[in-house]
């Protein structure tokens, strides 16, 4: 399959290596398909479980949502989108907690939309603008994690297996999750839906403000007030997207509603399970519990028995028979009748006693309540969900049959640029980090041997007073031709049309334990595709470049723009290397820092303002190069944002694993550093050696 011409276009679909469908019954569970999702880097494999995953949800929209999809589109019709009211109740800290999943991850798939394969359009660049706005000093996501502080709760950390284990968190609010998280490694694939998705999520009032306390009131309605504001811009992007296709406008507007609806059905499908938390009596509630830490117990009773009948042998029945057990246990010398609360049962749970440690204070009071209980309300038998796929549906997939080994760089650029929807590349990507890496780390040594932020911050000073001092102003004419200077703009486009990509996967970490890291080289990507403004992109800045001189090539997500015959070969070192890092900004961390901190120091001194001047010499607008010295500033720069994030990096591994875990990293982050020039060297010397032969032969710049 060949990307289509619009990196937007309503037709695009990913290809999965080895693959021709995937049956339902093969797909994961939402909790196990969160946690891999919050890893994407390191879990490409469930790539096409998560597209199917959303397929899988979409077919449900149509089922239960048949009538209200239309494929007639109007003006008014966004106006006329509405949400039935989803709203639930907050009872504390902790029921707002459950819901993490959701907000954690709400609008992650709008930052995933500013890619490479999509730098120079304006949908993206007012999507980031939509997200930046959401998650700028207004944010509520401040309010919300400073609530799960205050509220005393000891939840594991959101990107650990243990939490996506959390039984008090319902299932329907980790498949709420999966599908955000979803939605942003198949942005491109999904873009209709995920517009709708974040319209009615825009649209939406989740909580009710009744009967809360001031703080939760407080994180309510300031959510509420910033996701309102947003209604017209994500409307205004919608309109834009469905004017670009104007044959496509049925299709288009059908998917949107989709989406549409489909975080309704959400919304929907998390509100009665709050409401049937707060109707469980005693009974049920107990039981609940039971039916989650039984299966766990088996093999830890002995000869213990209750109403003749061993405590593993109640344990291990499948199913396990709750309403039975606890009519026994009420019949047993472990309740004491006329003083319940004073029953031995109770004390087996508490320090010194047998079962010490097995319930927290919550589930002890919940117990209490039980033997409190004047009258017994059995358990309703179990519901299964309802399911979202008829149940012999499977999801077709388009296999791709490419073989990524074989590829030259060149060639490996394109399916980089696209590679949401050519994912078997990654294999080969990873492959070709890890050489230039090698390369990188075997050919330069440490320019010191132990670490100190200290140490390091002079170092990094040294090198850019050297480029400062060494910069003599331009005082006659370039030595270099105008026509050589226009090759050479030609010749960067690969690279520099990509701007900022190294660091296009790098909100990932915000979910991790680098979530300070990776907020750092987040601001930095804002400002290389141009925060929300597409004026002030990079990449659009580079192709006004591009126009002026007369240079007209595809765009660059398009396979004739790494076909066309006037780059040279090694026009794409740099950038395959950039991007291939880009998709394990996990695995990669260390080294990416020292590449992010090589890319924005490179961007001062001598070559860069020596440039500027050169070019506009020959009335060349300098603005990209321009862009560079300021952004890239050592004060309060890129350069200054990259040397605090590694500074962040190393104090975060000295803490945790001691100084010498710190100085491997600093060989990590070094050969990072290095990696840049080493990505770069072939190329250096061949825009010489193929400049001078352009002269020799005479050929036309």
């Amino acid at each position: 399959m060949k990307a289509p011409s619009h990196p937007f276009d309503p037709g695009l679909q990913p290809v999965f290596s080895g693959l021709a469908s995937i049956s339902l019954d093969k797909l994961p569970n939402s909790r196990d398909l969160f946690f891999s999702l919050i890893h994407s880097s390191e879990h490409a494999e469930i790539l096409p479980q998560a597209y199917c995953y959303l397929k899988q949800h979409l077919r449900v929209v149509e089922q239960l949502y048949g009538k209200q999809l239309s494929s007639v589109y109007q003006p008014d019709c966004l106006t006329q989108l509405t949400v039935k009211s989803t709203q639930t109740t907050l009872r504390g800290y902790e029921d707002l907690s459950h819901y993490a999943p959701v907000i954690l991850t709400e609008f992650y798939s709008l930052q995933a939309v500013s890619q490479a394969a999509t730098s120079l359009s304006p949908l993206a660049v007012d999507v980031m603008a939509v997200y930046l706005k959401l998650t700028g000093s207004e944010s509520y996501v401040p309010l919300f994690e400073g609530m799960l502080q205050l509220s005393g709760l000891n939840l594991p950390a959101l990107h650990s297996r243990a939490y996506a284990k959390q039984t008090a968190i319902p299932d329907c609010l980790f498949d709420f999750g999966a599908l955000q998280l979803g939605f942003a490694s198949h942005c491109r694939a999904f873009f209709p839906e995920m517009l709708g998705f974040t319209l009615a999520c825009c649209k939406t009032s989740l909580f009710s403000d009744d009967q809360v306390s001031e703080p939760i009131r407080q994180f309510i309605t300031a959510r509420q007030r910033l996701l309102s504001a947003q209604i017209p811009a994500v409307s205004a992007i919608i309109e834009h997207y469905i004017g670009l296709f104007p044959e496509h406008t049925a299709t288009i507007w059908y998917r949107v509603q989709s989406g549409f609806y489909l975080y309704q059905q959400q919304a929907q499908c998390c509100q009665p399970l709050e409401q049937q938390l707060d109707s469980l009596s005693p009974q049920q509630a107990v039981v609940q519990l039971l039916q989650h830490i039984t299966p766990k117990a088996v093999g830890h009773h002995g000869n213990i028995k209750l109403a003749d009948k061993g405590l593993d042998e109640w344990f291990a029945q499948t199913p396990f028979d709750a309403d039975a057990f606890l009519a026994a246990l009420r019949q047993s010398p472990y309740i004491n009748t006329a003083t319940p609360e004073h029953s031995i049962l109770l004390k087996l749970f508490d320090f010194g006693g047998p079962m010490f440690g097995v319930l927290n204070q919550a589930e002890k009071a919940l117990l209490r309540s039980w033997l409190l209980a004047d009258e017994v309300t059995l358990s309703p038998p179990s519901h299964k969900k309802i399911p979202f796929a008829l149940p012999d549906y499977v999801c077709t997939v388009t296999p791709d049959i490419t073989d990524y080994s074989q590829l030259s760089r060149r060639q490996l650029y394109y399916y980089l640029i696209n590679a949401d929807v050519f994912p078997g590349v990654l294999i080969k990507a990873r492959q070709h980090v890890h050489s230039v890496l090698w390369k990188a780390q075997y050919f330069n040594r440490l320019p010191f041997k132990h670490y100190s932020h200290q140490v390091f911050a002079d170092y990094m000073q040294g090198i850019y007073q050297a480029e400062v001092d060494s910069y003599q102003p331009l005082k006659d004419t370039p030595k270099l031709s105008k026509q050589a200077y226009i090759w050479g703009i030609e010749q960067f486009a690969p690279a520099i049309l990509t701007d900022g990509c190294w660091l296009q996967h790098c909100k990932q970490l915000s979910f991790c334990a680098n979530s300070a890291i990776g907020d750092i080289l987040f601001k930095i990507y804002e400002d290389e595709t141009g925060n929300g403004i597409l004026e002030q992109n990079h990449p659009f800045i580079y192709q006004q470049l591009l126009d002026s001189v007369g240079i007209k090539l595809a765009p660059i997500h398009n396979q004739a723009f790494s076909d066309y015959s006037g780059f040279i070969d090694s026009a794409f070192d740099i950038p395959v290397y950039l991007m291939a890092i880009s998709k394990f900004p996990s695995a990669f961390l260390p080294e990416l820092l020292g590449l992010n901190m090589a890319i924005e120091i490179s961007g001062l001194g001598k070559v860069y303002l020596r440039l500027a001047q050169e070019l506009k010499f020959y009335g060349i607008n300098p603005a990209i190069v321009n862009v560079h010295i300021s952004i890239d500033n050592v004060a309060t720069g890129h350069t200054a944002l990259a040397v605090k994030a590694i500074q962040h990096y190393m104090d975060d591994i000295l803490a945790r694993q001691g100084k010498r875990a710190m100085q491997n990293h600093w060989r990590r982050i070094y050969t990072g550093y290095c990696s840049l020039q080493t990505a770069s060297t072939v190329f250096k010397y061949a825009l010489i050696v193929n400049y001078w032969l352009k002269r020799k032969q005479k050929i036309p710049g």
